[in-house]
């Protein structure tokens, strides 16, 4: 019988105990009535042999946070990040994640108080506070204090669906501010195939999909030759390296429509692509909506659920 995935809460030395047992009651009542679609478990120490979890939750701290205090803990992630966990942190938790490295270079996001002192811990973090919630499909961040609620209903709406984080929150009468339905037509990739070369092209293609990438690039990425890096990525994720590339650009490009005012043209090039109009026509296949209609269409549905 397959067992269903693991969730993990990393109470750390300092982790907020209301945020632990918060992450605890939600996600608990998410998957209650013997739905069983995923085992929670939270863990206080952090073995060099772990389990290997579906997700990894960093809840906030009240003071400040120093890796060196927790020295397995960045190791950890590290280890279960290569191992196809997606990594979560909530403000101050994402002290360890870029003492892990995890970031690659992508927006991420905490409380704004902490944004001078991680800018000048690690140079090369590039932080957006402006923003509650960034996600990937490998790591998602949560801004202030209480941006745990918002990061444990996005763990929910990837785990067990749109309809139950949005039932998750009206119980606990909260907002949940994705309620619109941010995406009418989802790409989250399988990372737990247990195929550790094409996961470790899965995670280049997270840093780098809004560049120049080839297949070429993506098979040295891999450490495989070509013609097994086809076969195998192909077997693992259920589809073809470039077709996986397309979705995954597209995916972000839904993103900057919901979350930005760029025009097309911009969010074009922002994903990869250099030519406009066939960025169009790829994004109309994908979303069965042009982007213009994708863009109304989402602020017509927050309108219509607005109170």
């Amino acid at each position: 019988m397959t067992q269903p995935p693991a969730i993990a809460i990393l109470a750390y030395p300092g982790a907020l105990q209301s945020a632990v047992l918060g992450l605890m009651d939600v996600l608990g009542y998410a998957n209650r009535d013997g739905r069983d679609a995923f085992r929670l478990d939270v863990l206080e120490a952090f073995s060099p042999e772990p389990d290997r979890y579906a997700a990894v939750i960093l809840p906030p701290s009240l003071g400040g946070v120093h890796p060196e205090d927790v020295p397995d803990l960045p190791g950890f992630l590290e280890r279960q990040h290569r191992n196809g966990a997606v990594v979560c942190s909530a403000c101050t938790g994402l002290t360890f994640v870029a003492a892990a490295g995890l970031a690659g270079g992508r927006k991420v996001t905490t409380h704004w108080g902490l944004e001078q002192r991680l800018a000048a811990a690690y140079p090369d973090l590039c932080l957006d506070t402006d923003r509650l919630l960034i996600e990937y499909g490998d790591l998602i961040t949560a801004g202030g204090l209480m941006a745990w609620v918002d990061l444990a209903l996005a763990l929910i709406e990837r785990f067990l669906g749109y309809a139950a984080a949005v039932e998750t929150a009206r119980h606990f009468i909260v907002d949940f501010r994705r309620r619109d339905q941010r995406r009418f037509r989802r790409f989250l990739p399988e990372l737990r195939h247990g195929d550790a070369a094409v996961l470790k092209t899965q995670h280049y293609l997270e840093q780098r999909a809004q560049g120049r990438v080839t297949v070429v690039d993506m098979a040295s990425a891999s450490g495989l030759s070509g013609r097994s890096f086809l076969r195998r990525f192909k077997a693992a994720t259920g589809l073809a390296p470039k077709h996986y590339l397309q979705e995954l650009r597209i995916e972000r490009a839904r993103d900057l429509l919901i979350d930005t005012e760029l025009n097309v043209a911009e969010i074009c090039y922002k994903t990869g692509y250099s030519d406009p109009p066939s960025f169009v026509r790829l994004f109309t296949r994908l979303s069965g909506l042009t982007p213009g209609a994708f863009r109304e269409q989402y602020r017509r549905e927050g309108q219509r659920q607005d109170p």
